[in-house]
Protein backbone atom coordinates (compact mmCIF):
# COMPACT_ATOMS: atom_id res chain seq x y z
CA UNK A 1 0.00 0.00 0.00
CA UNK A 2 2.69 2.27 0.74
CA UNK A 3 4.30 2.38 -2.70
CA UNK A 4 1.49 3.24 -4.64
CA UNK A 5 1.10 6.19 -2.06
CA UNK A 6 4.34 6.94 -2.75
CA UNK A 7 3.78 7.31 -6.55
CA UNK A 8 -0.08 9.14 -6.55
CA UNK A 9 1.96 11.53 -4.17
CA UNK A 10 4.70 12.35 -6.53
CA UNK A 11 1.84 12.48 -9.45
CA UNK A 12 -0.16 14.61 -7.62
CA UNK A 13 3.62 16.73 -6.70
CA UNK A 14 4.08 16.65 -10.92
CA UNK A 15 0.34 17.87 -11.83
CA UNK A 16 0.94 20.87 -9.18
CA UNK A 17 4.18 21.80 -10.97
CA UNK A 18 2.64 21.40 -14.25
CA UNK A 19 -0.48 24.15 -13.41
CA UNK A 20 1.76 26.61 -11.57
CA UNK A 21 4.47 26.59 -14.78
CA UNK A 22 1.64 26.64 -17.07
CA UNK A 23 0.06 29.41 -15.33
CA UNK A 24 3.23 31.42 -15.32
CA UNK A 25 4.19 32.40 -19.35
CA UNK A 26 8.07 32.29 -18.57
CA UNK A 27 8.23 28.72 -17.64
CA UNK A 28 4.92 27.31 -19.87
CA UNK A 29 7.41 26.27 -22.60
CA UNK A 30 8.64 23.96 -19.44
CA UNK A 31 5.48 22.51 -17.87
CA UNK A 32 5.03 18.95 -19.25
CA UNK A 33 9.46 18.10 -18.32
CA UNK A 34 8.87 20.12 -14.86
CA UNK A 35 5.89 17.47 -14.20
CA UNK A 36 7.79 14.70 -15.57
CA UNK A 37 10.60 15.76 -13.62
CA UNK A 38 8.34 14.89 -10.57
CA UNK A 39 6.51 12.26 -11.38
CA UNK A 40 10.11 10.48 -12.02
CA UNK A 41 10.63 10.90 -8.16
CA UNK A 42 7.68 8.38 -7.15
CA UNK A 43 8.85 5.54 -9.57
CA UNK A 44 12.47 5.83 -8.39
CA UNK A 45 12.04 5.76 -4.26
CA UNK A 46 9.22 3.30 -4.57
CA UNK A 47 12.07 0.80 -6.50
CA UNK A 48 14.30 1.80 -3.89
CA UNK A 49 12.03 0.42 -0.67
CA UNK A 50 11.15 -2.17 -3.17
CA UNK A 51 14.92 -2.91 -3.88
CA UNK A 52 15.80 -2.37 -0.41
CA UNK A 53 12.42 -4.74 0.79
CA UNK A 54 13.49 -7.58 -1.01
CA UNK A 55 17.13 -7.21 0.18
CA UNK A 56 16.12 -7.77 3.80
CA UNK A 57 13.45 -10.66 2.82
CA UNK A 58 16.65 -12.10 1.04
CA UNK A 59 18.78 -11.67 3.92
CA UNK A 60 16.19 -12.86 6.81
CA UNK A 61 15.22 -16.25 4.37
CA UNK A 62 18.86 -16.69 4.29
CA UNK A 63 19.50 -16.27 7.90
CA UNK A 64 16.45 -19.01 8.58
CA UNK A 65 17.72 -21.49 5.86
CA UNK A 66 21.57 -21.76 7.81
CA UNK A 67 19.91 -21.99 11.10
CA UNK A 68 20.46 -18.48 12.68
CA UNK A 69 18.02 -18.20 15.36
CA UNK A 70 18.29 -14.55 15.09
CA UNK A 71 18.88 -11.99 12.48
CA UNK A 72 20.66 -8.81 13.12
CA UNK A 73 21.49 -5.95 10.55
CA UNK A 74 24.90 -4.84 11.21
CA UNK A 75 24.78 -1.66 12.89
CA UNK A 76 25.31 1.16 10.44
CA UNK A 77 26.70 4.50 11.99
CA UNK A 78 24.93 7.53 11.88
CA UNK A 79 27.07 9.38 9.22
CA UNK A 80 26.81 6.48 6.84
CA UNK A 81 23.42 6.72 6.66
CA UNK A 82 23.06 10.25 5.78
CA UNK A 83 26.19 9.66 3.02
CA UNK A 84 23.92 6.85 1.88
CA UNK A 85 20.76 8.33 1.40
CA UNK A 86 22.42 11.64 -0.23
CA UNK A 87 23.89 9.96 -2.27
CA UNK A 88 20.41 8.33 -3.41
CA UNK A 89 18.52 11.32 -3.42
CA UNK A 90 21.39 12.91 -5.88
CA UNK A 91 21.40 10.03 -7.95
CA UNK A 92 17.50 9.67 -8.45
CA UNK A 93 17.53 13.83 -9.11
CA UNK A 94 20.61 13.65 -12.14
CA UNK A 95 18.62 10.63 -13.56
CA UNK A 96 14.89 12.77 -13.34
CA UNK A 97 16.83 15.64 -14.50
CA UNK A 98 18.60 14.17 -17.58
CA UNK A 99 14.74 12.07 -18.30
CA UNK A 100 13.48 15.37 -18.30
CA UNK A 101 16.03 17.20 -20.56
CA UNK A 102 15.72 14.09 -22.79
CA UNK A 103 11.95 14.21 -22.99
CA UNK A 104 11.91 18.57 -23.56
CA UNK A 105 14.75 18.07 -26.58
CA UNK A 106 12.16 15.13 -27.77
CA UNK A 107 8.89 17.31 -27.53
CA UNK A 108 10.91 20.50 -28.82
CA UNK A 109 11.40 18.27 -32.07
CA UNK A 110 7.43 16.94 -32.94
CA UNK A 111 5.35 18.54 -35.64
CA UNK A 112 2.70 20.55 -34.16
CA UNK A 113 -0.09 18.48 -34.91
CA UNK A 114 2.00 16.01 -32.51
CA UNK A 115 2.76 17.49 -30.26
CA UNK A 116 -1.01 19.01 -30.09
CA UNK A 117 -2.02 15.55 -29.45
CA UNK A 118 0.48 14.90 -26.99
CA UNK A 119 0.31 17.92 -24.70
CA UNK A 120 -3.44 17.00 -24.52
CA UNK A 121 -3.23 13.37 -23.49
CA UNK A 122 -0.44 14.02 -20.70
CA UNK A 123 -2.63 17.15 -19.51
CA UNK A 124 -5.59 14.77 -19.52
CA UNK A 125 -3.69 12.27 -17.54
CA UNK A 126 -2.90 15.02 -15.35
CA UNK A 127 -6.30 16.36 -14.83
CA UNK A 128 -7.23 12.82 -14.16
CA UNK A 129 -4.63 12.89 -10.89
CA UNK A 130 -6.12 15.87 -9.98
CA UNK A 131 -9.56 14.22 -9.91
CA UNK A 132 -8.88 11.79 -8.29
CA UNK A 133 -7.00 13.30 -5.26
CA UNK A 134 -10.40 15.65 -5.37
CA UNK A 135 -12.72 12.58 -5.68
CA UNK A 136 -10.72 10.79 -2.30
CA UNK A 137 -11.47 14.24 -0.68
CA UNK A 138 -14.90 14.54 -1.56
CA UNK A 139 -15.62 10.87 -0.12
CA UNK A 140 -13.26 11.61 2.52
CA UNK A 141 -15.49 14.40 3.64
CA UNK A 142 -18.97 12.16 3.96
CA UNK A 143 -20.95 14.51 1.43
CA UNK A 144 -24.10 13.19 0.45
CA UNK A 145 -23.54 12.74 -3.71
CA UNK A 146 -20.19 12.05 -2.86
CA UNK A 147 -19.37 9.15 -5.53
CA UNK A 148 -21.22 11.35 -8.21
CA UNK A 149 -19.80 14.58 -7.56
CA UNK A 150 -16.22 12.73 -7.42
CA UNK A 151 -16.89 11.07 -10.67
CA UNK A 152 -17.70 14.37 -12.07
CA UNK A 153 -14.87 16.26 -10.96
CA UNK A 154 -12.34 13.20 -12.23
CA UNK A 155 -14.25 13.31 -15.78
CA UNK A 156 -14.64 17.00 -15.96
CA UNK A 157 -10.68 17.68 -15.43
CA UNK A 158 -10.07 15.06 -17.22
CA UNK A 159 -11.30 16.71 -20.49
CA UNK A 160 -10.66 19.95 -19.25
CA UNK A 161 -6.99 19.58 -18.79
CA UNK A 162 -6.97 18.11 -22.22
CA UNK A 163 -8.79 20.25 -23.83
CA UNK A 164 -6.88 23.38 -22.15
CA UNK A 165 -3.32 21.74 -23.42
CA UNK A 166 -5.06 21.24 -26.45
CA UNK A 167 -5.73 24.70 -27.37
CA UNK A 168 -3.40 25.99 -25.84
CA UNK A 169 -0.53 24.08 -27.35
CA UNK A 170 1.59 26.39 -29.31
CA UNK A 171 1.68 28.72 -25.42
CA UNK A 172 3.57 25.47 -24.18
CA UNK A 173 6.05 24.78 -27.17
CA UNK A 174 8.65 27.66 -26.94
CA UNK A 175 10.75 28.64 -30.12
CA UNK A 176 11.80 25.89 -32.85
CA UNK A 177 14.97 24.45 -32.29
CA UNK A 178 17.99 25.45 -34.21
CA UNK A 179 20.44 22.50 -33.88
CA UNK A 180 19.72 18.68 -34.40
CA UNK A 181 16.01 18.96 -35.92
CA UNK A 182 14.60 16.83 -38.24
CA UNK A 183 11.55 19.49 -38.81
CA UNK A 184 11.16 22.60 -40.27
CA UNK A 185 10.20 25.54 -38.85
CA UNK A 186 6.81 25.58 -40.49
CA UNK A 187 5.92 22.12 -38.99
CA UNK A 188 7.26 22.96 -35.84
CA UNK A 189 4.53 26.05 -35.56
CA UNK A 190 2.31 24.27 -37.33
CA UNK A 191 1.90 26.66 -40.07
Amino acid sequence: MLVPMILFLFLIIGAAVFVVCAALPPLRRFALSSALWCAMWGPSIAGLIVLAGSALVAGVSLAQHNGVSNFHLPPLSHSIGWTLALCVVLAIAVLASFIAWLHQAAIHRLTFALFRLYAAVVSAGLGSVVGIWLAWWLIGRQIEFAPVLALACIVALTIGFGMAAFRGARSLRGNPPTAFTWITEEEFNGI
